[in-house]
This record gives C-alpha cells, structure tokens and sequence, in this order.
C-alpha cells in the first residue's frame, strides 16, 4: 500500500494566494468603476462616498427648430455621505450623414454662439473657460442639490444649411471631489493654483469652503 504524501503549505505560498485574491478583488471593482463611467450622463465617483446624482427634466422632443427654446433643466444631486465641490461639462454634438458613406461627419457646434444654455444660475453657476461649469455657490452637503445648471437649450439661428436634418445630442458629465484642503487643485488642476481669470476667481470661491 502506498503511503500518501503529506502536502507541506508555508505561509510564504498562502500569502501569496491571499495576494492573487486581493489583486482579482481589486480588479473587479476598478473594471465596475470604469463600465460604470461609459454611461451617457458620466458620473465621476472619485473619493470613498462621493457621489452624485445628475437629475434633468427634458420635454421628450425629437426634432428642434432653430432659435426655438427647448426645456431641459439640469442640476446635481449629492448622493453620498460627505459634501462636496461639483463641477459639470456641457458636451453638444451634431452628426450629419456622408453621402455614399455609412460614417457621419461630426460638426462642431460652440456654446454660446451655436448653442444658448438659457436659464442659468450665474449667480451660482460659474463657466471656467476649460470647458467646465464650477458650482461656487459652496459646496454641497448630503442629500442637497445644486441650483440649475440651465433651464433650456436654444440653437442659433445662424446655423449653416449643413445643420439641417443632422443628429443633436448633449452629453453632460459631472466631476466631484470631496472638500479636504485644495484637493479640488490636485484633481482638476494638477495641483497648480491658477493665476488668471476666470478660474482665478473660480478658486477664491471654493478655498474658502474647504475643510482644514
């Protein structure tokens, strides 16, 4: 009869299973942070519980005319357990149909010149010139949302006949990050302290609100 061989595990080997286990765990969670990123209305979940909400109220319409106001106001909830400086990107884009071609041309199309977000709390509200908007009304505490962002989106007028018969959609994505001591530099800035308007000004409203 043969004896069986008696397997010997060192702890070397166990803590190098325990490793591989916390590596998959960890991989797991950044692969759900990113799948959960692709959505249309971007959510950027950045520090332990931060997080927000983007709520809209659009009006359902399918076809716009220009220079015609359309209701779709936007503002932003604070979801998670800790407040929270908040700041949004407007991303308009207009496809139009090629010719001979299954592809579409992609068309550019300039906030307040092209398009008119209308209705918006400037007061609140503040347009960095980087292509984000920066609420510096405060930041936002548990369960309390932003002011509205805008109320309604409007075409210009003076659009080319090119515009005509294209695909227009808005694509908001929202940035938070948690209050801590110009941690709001360090994520959107890369930890510079800027020296220009407007996000001079822009950064005079929100050091003022950081927990020290």
């Amino acid at each position: 009869m043969k004896k069986q061989k008696r397997i010997i595990r060192s702890p070397f080997y166990l803590l190098v299973i325990v490793g591989c286990l916390l590596l998959l765990i960890g991989g797991g969670y950044f692969v759900y942070a990113a799948m959960t990123t692709q959505d249309r209305k971007e959510n950027d979940f950045q520090v332990g519980q931060v997080e927000t909400q983007l709520l809209e109220d659009f009006d359902g319409a399918t076809e716009i005319e220009l220079d015609e106001s359309i209701e779709k106001e936007v503002l932003i909830k604070n979801t998670g357990t800790i407040k929270q400086f908040i700041r949004v990107m407007v991303m308009p884009e207009v496809r139009a149909p090629v010719e001979g071609d299954t592809n579409q041309q992609v068309l550019p199309l300039i906030i307040d010149r092209d398009l008119f977000l209308e209705g918006m709390a400037t007061a609140d509200w503040t347009d960095g010139g980087d292509g984000y908007y920066y609420y510096t009304d405060g930041a936002v505490e548990p369960n309390d949302s932003t002011s509205k962002l805008f109320e309604s989106i409007r075409l210009s007028d003076s659009l080319a006949d090119q515009y005509h018969q294209t695909d227009f959609s808005i694509y908001l994505k929202v940035e938070t990050i948690n209050c801590a001591e110009f941690a709001y530099r360090d994520a959107w800035w890369q930890g510079v302290t800027p020296t220009e308007a407007p996000l001079e000004e822009i950064d005079d409203a929100l050091k003022t609100k950081v927990d020290n």
